[in-house]
């Protein structure tokens, strides 16, 4: 039997162009499947960002609803001031106007006195050159009804000027009456407006004395579980903490570190909430601060969109630590009130803080 030579040197090639295809079908399924895969994970991510900015639109409604609320009673408390200040400002014009009438029935009193004199001392003329008259009534008798008219004439006016005077001395007596009223009523106006600022004074100062026993309780709590820190400060009523402590440079996603030292300020907060009264309307206020390097890179333009979005995002930690979202409050400031004006790397530090405040609504 005789090999045909061109069978044993021909070569197959089929096999290895079917391997070929396979793998690159399997490639290909390979990249459509990460491709799904990829696609659904960045779908959830953003389906979380969006419950995110929906929780911080309803917060920021929240707030904004609770600010309008303070305007509002801003609002009726100087509505009632100015109406108490324009009832004192009446009460001042109106004592003016009396005080000017009451001159001028002073004037006209004079007036009337002076010519009462004058008229009495006409009198007395008159009633000397009557007796004159009388000496020589004998060899004047033609002239006595004449003397006698005047004499009348002169009573007349003289009881005329007695009447004047008796008017005069009413009007006077009910304006001095009027004038002695309306000076009561300005002291008990200015009596109220001094109670009202006593009472209001009073009323601030009590609920700051009230919460300032917890300030200082909720003060050494966090000290205690904290412990002593040089870079952690207790300035006033306020506790500053560096802003590395719970985020690094230019971001606002809170380290592991900050985790756990939030985690000790917040079960801190629970523990001296549950001892603070209902009536004590009580708030955490979390202040964020940058340096005043300025910053622009794509999720930020501004240090004071920085210094917000970190004080939110420890506002919402505290939430899910179980504080009521309305006894918090967040706040950025950005590079607006640095604690230290240098421009050394210090300086700058020291400016880069969170400051965590427990004070009243």
């Amino acid at each position: 039997m005789r090999l045909n030579r061109k069978n044993i040197y021909e070569i197959n090639i089929w096999p290895g162009f079917v391997d070929i295809l396979g793998t690159l079908l399997i490639v290909t399924i390979f990249t459509v499947l990460i491709s799904t895969i990829t696609q659904i994970y960045f779908n959830d991510q953003l389906q979380i960002k969006r419950g995110e900015i929906s929780s911080l639109d309803d917060e920021i409604k929240k707030l904004l609803y609770e600010l309008n609320e303070v305007n509002t009673e801003k609002k009726k408390l100087q509505k009632s001031y100015k109406d108490l200040l324009t009832s004192f400002e009446n009460s001042e014009k109106k004592n003016k106007k009396l005080n000017k009438e009451y001159k001028k029935i002073e004037e006209l009193k004079n007036k009337s006195d002076y010519l009462l004199k004058m008229k009495i001392q006409e009198l007395e003329e008159l009633v000397n050159e009557k007796g004159r008259l009388l000496d020589s009534l004998k060899s004047k008798n033609q002239n006595l009804k004449q003397l006698d008219t005047e004499n009348k004439k002169i009573s007349l006016e003289v009881f005329e000027l007695k009447r004047d005077l008796d008017k005069l001395n009413k009007r006077l007596t009910e304006l001095s009456k009027i004038l002695i009223n309306s000076e009561e009523e300005d002291k008990k106006n200015k009596v109220i407006i001094k109670n009202l600022g006593e009472k209001l004074n009073q009323a601030l100062a009590g609920k700051v004395l009230e919460l300032k026993e917890y300030q200082s309780v909720f003060f050494r709590k966090i000290k205690q579980a904290i412990g002593e820190r040089e870079d952690i400060l207790v300035v006033g009523d306020r506790f500053i903490f560096p802003s590395e402590i719970f985020f690094q440079s230019g971001s606002d996603i809170i380290q592991k570190s900050g985790y756990e030292k939030l985690d000790k300020i917040a079960l801190s907060l629970k523990e001296i909430s549950e001892q603070i009264p209902n009536k004590i309307d009580w708030i955490l206020r979390v202040d964020g601060h940058t340096d005043k390097i300025p910053i622009n890179n794509e999720k930020f333009n501004s240090n004071w969109h920085l210094s917000s979005s970190r004080a939110i995002n420890i506002v919402k930690f505290l939430i899910k630590e179980g504080i009521e979202p309305h006894r918090l409050v967040a706040a950025g400031f950005g590079e607006n009130y640095p604690i230290d004006a240098g421009d050394s790397d210090s300086s700058l530090q020291k400016n880069r803080r969170i400051e965590i405040k427990l004070t009243t609504r």
